[in-house]
């Protein structure tokens, strides 16, 4: 099945038109490097063509000390979808992110290396040499200084080549512009909750690859990844980047140090291959993703405490202890949904922690899928059992305990509100808090999670005692910049403030130090950057005591750019919230008595072989200072299905001895393996049935432990199965009733070993009106079913003979006996004697006459009548034929002697109408047309007086049918035309008369009086939609216009020339229009009074250019400064503006208003001012006025950044340089004042 599906997948790729990199690299992934158990080595490789590695292993003295050759095993959990391989991208080359189809993994595990040593490997593939070096973990005992590295959330996907995430800020008072600036114009930026954010400067291949670079310089032992490694698990593009940059074309970090790392809710996910639902091969997409986690990660286990793969898993590097947790899915499910919308939680409210970490898809739905790897986390789960007992184990033997998993439980961020909280994402990780007790229990030094990708430190201590446990977010890696969560639906410009332990975070307090001196802001410090946390352990003496310093570093990857924004280069910084923690080693020599397991159950491999370790019958760890020897070989086989007992003595180097016999069983769960091939099986008709064994299916096959009865699910075939496609299940069931079993499908053929003969032999003629007897053979016994004669069944004929009088083929269909399938006997075909009718016609041409009709006789069948011919009897099946019988006719003729049936024919009869139709006209007609249409159509029942035919009349037609504008006035001739189902026409003609109607003509309506010096519109009004040709007034063409309005500023009379559209012209009905008299005066000033002439009918008063309300009377009272006008209306009803009048502040009467004092900071400014007022006044955002020396307002050149009752915040950055007076009203309409001096 391998070379097919390769092949399937280059035929799709030439049809598809797809672009896939094709060119193999020696590796797609380069060597790797894994740490598990107790600080045992794996080293991976993956390429996409199973040629076999050399790899070879050097010590630091360079001695050879391990060389072996390594076998590729394909990875089918590894390929491609088709929307990946049609994926594009802008700004990248198509599937120029792409590998081949196939894919092979390589792995070795070093498990006897020296502690704390270096060492150089080399793999070599297709004469190409990879070559790194590592160093080992130290004794747990013997040990100075260690350094790991924690990040996660890197998210790696080809998009993120190109893509800029929003980098959220501490607030938005200090940066460059999110709606005006050359940041903006360099990196974009993104609407996040309706607000602006500015986009990062590095994208996210770019913020990941620094971040490593710096990681791969600190020369880290190991590094811990708590999840969300990759943009999709589901979606390969994004595994294919992440090795990129870690052991890749980027960078190649993992080739020195290994990676510890856990599944994310990014893992569970198939990206634009299925979501969280079904692939294009109906793959649950969370099993697929997870699948790949395991094919790059899983590493060998004896852990009979985990149950769902590595899922989670325990790693000791020395002295620490680091415990993989699982947080995808807890149990029982959960959603938003399940909580109302009235009776969630808001602002700080929080209740209870919730059980599950997602909403996307059910533990229920993944077991469906066929998913073995998902546990719980909480009490009564696996994982819990799991984590319990290993917190147990690492406490006792003195281990220093981290823990990793990715939804953090205590979180400022997006997702740290629980399930039942009007913010909840449906994401969100305080399930995890059910875990926090067994973490201070046990001593747990710090929690290693991400998902919030916020960088942020939590410091929980439930119980009291002083010591608590670390939480920190180290979601930096290299996807999201996101700051702490606002509370977006009651106050978006507030905190959320809802995780009650954080100690730091990233972007509230290292804030941004930004460098305004030149022409282009620079950020020179602080900020939310990418980066991780660096883990420095340090054993130290004090006081007679062992302590392991452990030191936190939140280190940074700043980009330092000039003034083009351009990247210079990125620093390694670290902010400011360097933590230390002193724990005090254990120092003991208790005797640990070994802990006996009273049996052990073991599986047989597919070899029947089970291996088992000396752990394997221990309870409790292995010591170093134990000899332990076995009464037998602890490798098992078959022969040992029935049980065996291993007696097992262990001393330690105090000379204590412990002895006890354990019972091993041995169980073999492996059924066999069946190999099988489709056969080409053959029924005989002649038998009718087919009997089936195993091995006509069986191309091979194989059980561990040796012996393999079969059973068919189906065996006898009878004649009814022949033609069909079967499915037969063979079963294979070995001794220890393991079953398997295959699925083969064929086609049933068959074959006849006998035929059947028939006499007499085909050219045997039949005499000229006798019979013949035919017969069959007796080559096997039969039943007959039935005779035919030219392929048709002769009724009521089953013997095994029968007498014929017609040529033709004959044969019989039979049934053999006992249980045979219905057969056919041979054929045999006879032929006539002498026929007297020979010259028959076969064809003739009858024609109808006037009144339709056409009759069929003998002698017309014959060119040659004679005597010898009417001594027949001829009978027609038709002979009398009508208008309805035109065209070929089939007839049948037989021919009788007497009584006796002598011949049949067949005759074709062509019937044809010859005569044409008779037509009668009118001489003349009127036809009418509309203005409005433009069109006139004329029917052929206007013009036809009489149209007839012997048959019908099959159409009417006219030369000519539509008539338009153009024919208006004009007599046309039309020439009808009739015309019968044979063809046969006759032609008519009629003159025709053209003459226009209109049902209403348009007017001119609009202004009949018009304002001196005003404008008015005049308009058609008309029923049809139509276009102006010309205007007219008094008589005269008004040259240039064609609108259906018309702007007029003088009187008289006014007419138009329009076409309906797509119709005929029309002239309008004309339209006086008289001239009135404009009101005229000015405004007066009177201190605060403005006042307008009197003796008009109303009055309208304006203030920089906004009606005031209800200001209708000749005179206005002014409070407040500004440009005045008034709109007046004479009697006649003329209206005009009078010219406008500005009032400044000398101009206003203040010691009539209350004026307070504006705070106005900081002054001079250049960009951003605040507004404040001195006392409890609440300033009105709405009402704010900005005025120059001169008195005018330029309002219109500030931006409203921010506000709320106490403060205004503004953008005065476009407002030249100079002084200006800044007024603004309190909510209960009181004045507040201030002065600013802009500057350049």
């Amino acid at each position: 099945m391998k070379p097919l599906r390769f092949l399937f997948f280059l035929a799709f790729l030439i049809f598809s038109g797809s672009f896939v990199r094709v060119a193999e690299p020696t590796f797609r992934v380069k060597p790797y490097l894994q740490v598990f158990q107790d600080g045992k080595v794996q080293i991976s490789w993956f390429t996409s063509s199973n040629t076999a590695s050399e790899f070879k292993v050097f010590d630091n003295q360079g001695t050879l000390i391990l060389s072996q050759t390594i076998n590729g095993e394909e990875v089918p959990e590894i390929f491609y979808t088709s929307q990946e391989l049609n994926q594009s991208i802008d700004g990248l080359d198509k599937g120029s992110w792409l590998y081949q189809a196939q894919v092979f993994r390589f792995r070795v595990q070093l498990t006897n290396l020296k502690t704390n040593h270096t060492y150089r490997y080399q793999v070599i593939r297709n004469g190409a040499v990879f070559e790194s070096n590592f160093t080992t973990a130290p004794d747990k005992s013997n040990w100075e200084n260690i350094r790991f590295i924690a990040l996660s959330d890197s998210e790696t996907e080809p998009l993120g080549r190109v893509n800029r995430r929003a980098w959220f800020p501490r607030d938005l008072s200090y940066r460059p512009s999110a709606n005006s600036s050359k940041w903006k114009d360099k990196f974009g930026v993104t609407v996040e909750q309706g607000i602006p954010i500015l986009n990062y400067a590095l994208t996210e291949k770019e913020g990941y690859a620094q971040n490593l670079k710096i990681i791969n310089s600190r020369n880290p032992n190991f590094i811990v990844m708590p999840g969300d490694l990759v943009q999709g698990g589901g979606y390969q593009p994004a595994w294919d980047e992440f090795w990129r940059h870690n052991a890749g074309d980027f960078d190649q970090g993992l080739s020195k140090y290994p990676i510890i790392p856990a599944l994310g809710n990014w893992e569970n996910f198939g990206g634009i291959s299925g979501g969280y639902g079904n692939n294009e091969n109906g793959q649950f997409a969370p099993v697929v993703g997870r699948k790949r986690f395991h094919a790059y990660f899983e590493t060998p286990s004896s852990d009979p405490l985990q149950k769902h793969r590595q899922s989670y898993y325990r790693v000791d590097y020395g002295p620490i202890t680091i415990l993989t947790l699982d947080s995808s899915n807890g149990t029982p499910d959960q959603s938003r949904s399940d909580f109302p919308e009235n009776s969630r939680l808001k602002n700080q409210e929080y209740t209870v922690d919730g059980t599950d970490t997602q909403e996307n898809f059910t533990a229920a739905q993944y077991a469906a899928a066929g998913g073995t790897d998902l546990s719980g986390f909480g009490p009564g789960s696996d994982q819990y059992a799991w984590l319990e007992a290993n917190l147990k184990s690492a406490k006792e033997a003195g281990q220093l305990i981290f823990v990793q998993f990715h939804h953090i439980p205590f979180s400022s961020g997006e997702h740290g509100v629980p399930m039942n909280h009007e913010l909840a994402t449906g994401q969100g990780g305080t399930p995890l808090r059910v875990l926090h007790p067994l973490f201070e229990a046990n001593g747990v030094i710090a929690v290693l999670a991400g998902h919030d990708e916020l960088f942020e430190r939590s410091l929980v201590d439930l119980d009291g005692d002083g010591k608590g446990v670390l939480y920190y977010d180290v979601g930096v890696a290299g996807d999201g910049m996101r700051g702490e969560k606002r509370n977006w639906l009651r106050n978006p410009l507030e905190l959320l403030n809802y995780n009650p332990y954080k100690k730091w975070t990233a972007d509230q307090n290292e804030p941004e130090q930004w460098d305004t001196s030149g022409s282009t802001p620079l950020l020179k410090d602080g900020g939310k950057h990418y980066g991780h946390l660096e883990v420095n352990l340090k054993k130290i003496q004090d006081g007679g005591k062992t302590f392991a310093q452990i030191d936190f570093d939140p280190v940074y990857a700043f980009p330092v750019l000039n003034s083009n924004y351009d990247l210079e280069k990125v620093e390694r910084r670290v902010y400011g919230d360097s933590f230390r923690v002193m724990v005090e080693l254990s120092q003991t020599s208790e005797v640990i008595a070994p802990q006996f397991k009273e049996k052990i159950t073991v599986e047989l491999n597919e070899n029947g072989i089970a291996n088992t370790k000396a752990q394997d019958y221990f309870n409790n760890t292995i010591q170093a200072n134990w000899t332990i020897t076995f009464s037998r070989d602890i490798n098992f086989s078959c022969a040992d299905l029935a049980g065996s007992e291993v007696e097992i003595q262990v001393k330690d180097d105090k000379g204590n001895t412990w002895t006890k016999v354990v019972l091993v069983t041995m169980l073999d769960k492996i059924p066999p393996k069946l190999v099988g091939k489709t056969p080409t099986q053959k029924l005989d008709l002649i038998l009718g049935k087919l009997e089936l064994k195993p091995e006509d299916f069986l191309a091979s096959a194989f059980d561990n432990c040796g012996e393999i009865r079969y059973e068919l699910s189906k065996q006898n075939f009878t004649c009814e199965d022949i033609g069909k496609k079967h499915v037969v299940k063979i079963f294979g069931i070995d001794s220890s009733g393991n079953q398997s079993f295959i699925e083969v499908e064929f086609e049933l053929q068959s074959f006849q070993s006998k035929e059947l003969s028939i006499s007499p032999a085909s050219g045997t003629q039949i005499p000229f009106g006798q019979q013949k007897l035919v017969t069959l053979g007796n080559e096997f016994d039969y039943e007959v079913l039935g005779w035919y004669y030219n392929e048709e069944v002769i009724a009521n004929q089953f013997g095994k003979s029968i007498e014929v009088s017609k040529p033709g083929q004959y044969f019989a269909k039979v049934k053999p006996l006992p249980n045979g399938c219905p057969v056919f006997s041979k054929k045999t075909s006879l032929t006539q004697g002498d026929d007297p009718f020979a010259g028959i016609k076969k064809e003739i041409i009858l024609i109808l006459n006037p009144n339709g009709i056409a009759e069929l006789g003998p002698k017309s069948l014959f060119d040659n009548w004679n005597a010898e011919l009417e001594k027949y009897t001829y009978i027609f099946s038709k002979n009398r034929f009508t208008c309805e019988n035109i065209g070929t006719n089939e007839v049948k003729l037989e021919i009788k002697s007497g009584n006796d049936l002598v011949a049949e024919y067949t005759i074709i009869v062509l019937v044809k109408d010859t005569l044409a139709p008779v037509l009668t006209v009118k001489e003349s007609f009127q036809l009418e047309i509309k203005l409005e249409t433009g069109k006139g159509v004329l029917q052929a029942s206007d013009l036809v007086i009489e149209a007839r035919d012997i048959c019908s009349i099959s159409s009417l037609t006219l030369s000519r049918s539509e008539f338009g504008c153009e024919d208006i006035g004009k007599t046309i001739p039309v020439k009808v035309t009739a015309k019968d189902p044979s063809g046969n026409i006759k032609e008519a003609t009629t003159q025709v008369k053209v003459v226009g109607v209109e049902t209403a003509r348009p007017k001119v309506v609009g202004n009949q009086a018009l304002c001196a010096g005003a404008t008015g519109v005049l308009e058609i009004e008309s029923t049809q939609d139509f276009e102006v040709v010309k205007w007219f007034r008094n008589g005269q063409e008004i040259v240039g216009e064609k609108g259906k309005k018309l702007e007029i500023k003088e009187g008289g009379k006014y007419q138009a020339v329009i076409r309906y559209i797509g119709a005929c012209l029309s002239e309008s009905l004309p339209l006086e229009v008289s001239l009135k008299e404009n009101p005229g005066g000015e405004i007066k000033v009177d201190g605060d009074i403005l006042r307008a002439p009197e003796g008009m009918a109303s009055y309208q008063w304006f203030k920089d250019g906004e009606k005031i309300a209800g200001a209708t009377q000749r005179e206005l009272k002014v409070t407040a400064m500004g440009t005045y006008k008034v709109q007046v209306t004479n009697e006649a009803g003329c209206t005009a503006m009078l010219k406008e009048v500005v009032m400044t502040i000398a101009g206003l009467p203040l010691g009539k208003l209350l004026v307070q004092n504006l705070k106005v900071y900081p002054n001079p400014a250049k960009n951003h001012v605040k507004l404040m007022a001195e006392g409890e006044w609440e300033l009105d955002s709405k009402t704010v006025s900005i005025f120059d020396l001169s008195g005018k307002n330029v309002s219109q050149q500030i931006i409203l950044v921010s506000a709320n009752l106490s403060e205004i915040s503004l953008d005065v950055s476009l407002l030249p340089s100079g002084t200006y007076t800044i007024m603004v009203f309190s909510i209960d309409q009181k004045v507040l004042i201030g002065k600013l001096i802009k500057l350049d």
